[in-house]
């Protein structure tokens, strides 16, 4: 009964009321749906890139998510809404969604997943530093340190603990790739928090032009690869995933807790290192958990409301 009573004010419940708690927290877990999809990417990923080109790869996972979102808009019949939408809309919206995917898959060439997805998510550190600086927001020392604890992880991960002597210079052209696609997604995810009148499909409508692009850039510079039926699945599920997990995304962080959404995509990277481990596709090292334990270190001071712990164990005692 302590303990419940302790989850209960932690969670901000006055009184005991399932109902409401589920309802107000409804938007902020449906974007943790889509940091359950993210954290499979990583594997995936490497997969797919083993024989596959780049941008072959790129286009067929945009068009499928472009067709899941036509679909929908399609049974909904809100074509129109799509008319409606500025041309900046337009242009922020396919370099932030298709720019970051091209950089992210770009960097599983040039560098271990393992690494690559730990410094992709440096976005939700950036994402707090962003938030920050919106009208109506307030940055937070809690924030800051949870953020930091997660970026020195990367940097543990990265040096593989022996500092600056451990860096590997041959895996920089992947690193910066990842960089940039973590620069690029807190970005989009800055304009979809402060420019909430964006329909959620129109992430399909941004698919659907990096579909072509990424179709021209591969009869450009590339040589058509047949995929294997095991790869063909994996394009499917990538595309028709990355679709629904863009419409979750961006309904949680336009309706819910930005910030908190934010700190907890910490814990994407480590659930997706447990698959690369657990495939084989990245060995266990102790300078592997010891990173992971910050990133987690961070989410906890990130998230949680102190103040209200305190409160909670002072009542709970009392």
């Amino acid at each position: 009964m302590l303990e419940c009573k302790l989850i209960l004010v932690l969670l901000g419940a006055r009184r005991v009321n399932i109902q409401s708690i589920q309802f107000t927290k409804f938007p902020t877990t449906v974007g943790c749906g889509a940091l359950l999809v993210w954290s499979l990417y990583a594997l995936l990923v490497s997969e797919l890139l083993g024989s596959l080109p780049v941008f072959e790869t790129l286009s067929f996972m945009f068009f499928v998510s472009f067709l899941f979102m036509a679909f929908r808009l399609t049974v909904k019949r809100q074509w129109s809404l799509i008319k409606e939408q500025p041309f900046l809309i337009w242009l922020i919206g396919v370099l932030g969604v298709c720019g970051s995917d091209v950089a992210y898959i770009s960097a599983v060439k040039y560098a271990p997943p393992a690494h690559v997805d730990f410094i992709d998510y440096l976005w939700p550190f950036l994402v707090i530093i962003f938030t920050g600086f919106l009208p109506k927001e307030r940055f937070s020392l809690k924030h800051s340190i949870g953020g930091g604890l997660g970026f020195l992880g990367v940097l543990l991960l990265l040096t593989g603990g022996q500092g600056f002597f451990g860096f590997k210079d041959h895996y920089l052209t992947g690193y910066l790739f990842a960089l940039t696609a973590a620069v690029i997604w807190s970005s989009y995810i800055i304009f979809s928090t402060w420019y909430q009148k964006m329909p959620m499909e129109m992430v399909g409508m941004f698919c659907g032009i990096g579909a072509l692009v990424s179709f021209g850039l591969h009869l450009q510079f590339e040589e058509f690869v047949t995929p294997t039926p095991l790869q063909t699945l994996l394009v499917l599920f990538l595309g028709l995933s990355s679709g629904i997990a863009y419409l979750f995304w961006t309904y949680g962080t336009q309706k819910g807790n930005v910030k908190m959404l934010g700190v907890l995509a910490y814990f994407t990277p480590v659930f997706s290192m447990g698959l690369l481990v657990f495939f084989e596709k990245e060995p266990m090292s102790i300078v592997l958990v010891l990173a992971c334990i910050m990133v987690v270190s961070g989410v906890v001071v990130g998230s949680l409301d102190w103040g209200r712990v305190r409160a909670a164990v002072a009542g709970v005692y009392s």
